[in-house]
């Protein structure tokens, strides 16, 4: 069964899974749904009898899905979504009422909001909601697309019902088959970015190069200026799938034996159409990823249609609902010349936004500029191993400029900006290949003028059609990464801004605004549930910008932590208490106790490293691949989440771990002290023992953050373990984790609220090839110096969160905003 809302009459055909007909058929045309016109009577056409007709000459059989919905199908489904077992409906509305803010913040002001087959419109109400919340009812405009007129008068008096606000005018009804209704939209609204609404996982019914297809025809239909939020069931575990399509009231199976005897009837035999003669069989198929519904002959069934029977035992196919990962989403998107912009999801469910690769480009470039408007001098530098802030903007210009229109002339700016560095943290003379550092930067406004132009041309080039997918891939995550590269920047410069505006203060408080809410629930909230199991959007300006000034010494939040010891700021020696430390003390062999985090026992099993390259197929940077053999991983243990602010506190404070060269590995020890600071680089102990944590634009005290995942380098999280007496984690580790807390929730925050430390060097996989557009991109960083994270942070943007993305740091490199937690061989 498809796990979508039908109406009487949807309008989506299953039977294209088979390449016999298409998937999307046209029912009925017509305009506007009168309740006075005689309801269609479904399937009873030439075309669609000679639909099923097709079908059952199929080997296996099967039944276009559309014959699941006669009347009482409908009830029947509607029964079916009130199942305990039926657990889709009920999270994709979950999902809706949780992020329909954030859901609405992605959809421009004066866009039609346009839903395919849109049933009773119950769901779609909460975005109306939100829309209107937002602009205003006059500025709401809805347009519904089903086959079914009795489904769209059902649909225009439940908006105008649960909406009241809108007028009459503001809600539009299409009688039409999908595409040729959204070419009645187009029209009607020529210039206006169409928002289409696909609810319900109803792209399940069709096979991936159908999807891929259909898509390629909506942008057909409905032109470049369109967006599509797509609903998706998500691929889990057996058992769970298998129950939601074989509940234990039997009213799925009345539903799919009630498709048979609708179809039987349609063709003349429903006397044969007996809901005993058949058995239910469901199918949960890991190859293709879909659960399929059977039904099974009891006896012989003559003379179906052109000399087609039945047989006894023979096996027709009534439905399959397709299930994703988000890699089988992120490959949809790439071959329709879609991007996911952003992302909403929990364990089962997830909700993305598709957006043209235009389009992308210029909402990246205006979340770029809304970051950069926040800094007020573009040519501080906060860490010195990276340009100052200003070089970025032209560069993510440049780069995406020599991406993008890779064989247009080179300017001198473009030369000058193509290039970031990475210089070695042991030795900064060491560095990859880079243009030639200016004696000065070029001043701001030049920099802005440069990237104006170079904008234009490469608009010009989209709409021209010369934009490859694949390049535009390139510079759209180039320039995604990069930005949450100036987000850790920004940390460093409010850490800076901070410590300089607390040493012109008598009270420090004067220079910190107080924020009321607490930090560790809000911050939490943010780096878990942004960090992308209940929602990926732009990661950086969710996080980043929400209209602070930054570099400019503007601060947020009051500290009352001290330190009780002997930990050293600027060579000053500080007095501590450690009274409001969270946790167990250490034990007396010098190792914090492991119960400190409850460490979970990994069982063996295979992992596959790598995932298939192929740039037809989908879009990944060259490490990301080839997929490799199936390796096995021995049993391990490993925290159940990772060490937070507190733990690593009293690493600091009690073990002045800092300050102990046993826990250090000689060269990182070098490194360390070369850095003269003796905390994370995103801390700051003051002369009186007060201890602020910094994010980009405020600083919060570290009494409120204590729960919090803490962020420091490897070789800062090598430390803490070997005083624990245990290790990070290998990036083979890593993996298995991932593959067993898809099906337990005993490992927490292991993909989200910070990259995660492997230990793993960053190395090509067996048989990698670097890819042409950008061969150092990966190949430069296989030095021995970089190690692979994984996962994501709160600053990364959604299309970057990909169980395959391999990440990659110096060990000694202490601004990311990763975490670690303690690993252990088995006992």
């Amino acid at each position: 069964m498809a796990p979508y809302t039908p109406s009487v009459g949807d309008g989506l055909r299953d039977e294209g899974m088979y390449d016999s007909t298409p998937a999307i058929s046209t029912y009925v045309n017509g305009h506007s749904p009168d309740r006075s016109s005689s309801q269609e009577t479904r399937l009873e056409n030439a075309s669609d009898i000679a639909d099923l007709k097709a079908g059952l000459l199929l080997s296996p059989k099967h039944i276009p899905c559309g014959y699941l919905y006669d009347d009482k199908g409908s009830q029947l489904y509607e029964e079916i979504t009130k199942l305990n077992e039926y657990y889709p409906f009920k999270a994709e509305k979950d999902l809706l009422n949780q992020h329909a803010s954030e859901i609405v913040s992605s959809i421009p002001a004066g866009s039609i909001l346009v839903e395919l087959g849109c049933g009773t419109a119950e769901k779609t109400s909460v975005l109306l909601h939100a829309l209107i919340a937002r602009d205003g009812a006059s500025n709401v405009h809805f347009l519904g697309i089903d086959v079914s007129m009795e489904a769209l008068y059902m649909a225009r008096t439940n908006v105008m019902k649960q909406c009241p606000q809108l007028s009459s005018k503001s809600i539009e009804m299409v009688c039409a088959d999908y595409l040729e209704g959204l070419k009645q939209a187009r029209a009607r609204h020529p210039t206006a970015m169409l928002c289409i609404l696909w609810l319900g996982s109803s792209v399940g019914n069709l096979k991936p190069h159908e999807a891929v297809g259909f898509f390629q025809s909506v942008q057909e239909s409905s032109g470049p200026n369109t967006q599509i939020f797509l609903c998706t069931d998500l691929w889990k575990d057996a058992k769970t799938l298998h129950a939601a399509y074989c509940d234990s009231q039997g009213v799925t199976e009345a539903f799919i034996k009630n498709g048979m005897t609708h179809a039987l009837h349609a063709v003349g035999v429903g006397a044969q159409a007996d809901p005993a003669c058949w058995l239910y069989d469901v199918v949960v198929n890991p190859v293709d990823r879909r659960v399929e519904m059977w039904l099974v002959a009891n006896e012989d069934v003559k003379g179906v249609c052109d000399s087609v029977d039945i047989y006894k035992g023979e096996r027709i196919l009534m439905e399959m609902s397709r299930k994703f990962t988000l890699e089988d989403i992120r490959q949809l998107a790439f071959q329709s010349n879609f991007y996911v912009q952003e992302t909403w999801r929990n364990a089962k469910y997830s909700m993305q936004m598709l957006v043209s690769t235009s389009e992308a480009m210029q909402r990246c470039w205006k979340a770029t500029d809304v970051l950069f408007d926040g800094i007020s001098n573009w040519a501080v530098q906060p860490i010195d191993v990276r340009h100052p802030f200003g070089f970025y903007y032209g560069h993510l210009a440049s780069f995406a400029k020599l991406k993008t229109m890779p064989r247009d002339e080179q300017s001198h700016m473009d030369e000058m900006y193509s290039r970031g560095i990475d210089p070695n943290m042991a030795d900064p003379t060491k560095c990859h290949s880079h243009p030639d550092v200016p004696p000065e930067w070029p001043a701001k406004p030049q920099v802005q003028d440069y990237v104006q132009k170079v904008r234009r041309h490469i608009l010009e080039a989209f709409a021209s059609g010369s934009v490859v997918t694949r390049d535009a891939y390139i510079a759209l995550e180039h320039e995604w990464m990069h930005l949450e590269t100036l987000a850790y920047m920004l940390a460093q410069e409010q850490r800076l801004s901070f410590e300089k505006s607390s040493a012109n203060s008598n009270n420090v408080q004067s220079s910190v605004s107080t924020d009321s809410s607490s930090d560790d629930e809000m911050s939490a909230k943010r780096e878990c549930s942004n960090g992308h199991v209940d929602g990926q959007g732009n990661g950086v300006t969710n996080g980043v910008t929400n209209g602070k000034n930054h570099a400019n010494g503007s601060t947020e939040g009051t500290c009352q932590s001290t330190f009780n010891g002997h930990t050293h700021a600027n060579g000053n020696s500080h007095s501590i208490t450690s009274s409001h430390t969270n946790g167990n003390s250490r034990s007396s062999n010098g190792h914090v106790p492991l119960q400190s985090a409850s460490m979970i026992q990994i069982p063996a099993g295979d992992i596959t490293l790598g995932i298939d390259t192929d740039p037809s197929k989908n879009f990944a940077w060259d490490n990301e691949g080839p997929q490799q053999s199936p390796q096995r991983v021995s049993s391990f243990q490993m925290a159940s989440r990772p060490i937070s602010n507190a733990e690593y506190y009293k690493f600091v404070v009690e073990c002045r771990g800092y300050e102990r060269e046993e826990y250090w590995k000689a060269e990182d020890l070098a490194c360390l002290r070369k850095a003269t600071k003796l905390y994370p680089a995103t801390w700051t102990v003051q002369a009186d023992g007060q201890v602020f944590v910094h994010r980009p634009g405020k600083s919060v005290p570290l009494a409120r953050v204590m729960q919090q995942a803490v962020w420091v380098s490897l070789a800062e999280a090598q430390a803490f373990c070997k005083w624990a007496g245990c290790r990070v984690m290998t990036e083979e580790e890593y993996e298995r984790a991932a593959e067993h807390t898809r099906y337990s929730d005993s490992v927490l925050d292991l993909e989200q609220g910070g990259w995660e430390w492997t230990s793993t060097p960053f190395a090509p996989l067996k048989g990698f090839e670097a890819m042409p557009e950008y061969p150092e991109y990966s190949t430069d960083f296989f030095d021995g110096c970089h190690y692979v994270v994984k996962g994501s942070s709160p600053y990364t943007h959604a299309s970057l969160v990909r169980r395959s993305f391999r990440n990659y740091y110096q060990k000694e490199y202490p601004y990311v905003f990763a975490k670690f937690r303690m690993c252990k061989d088995a006992e």
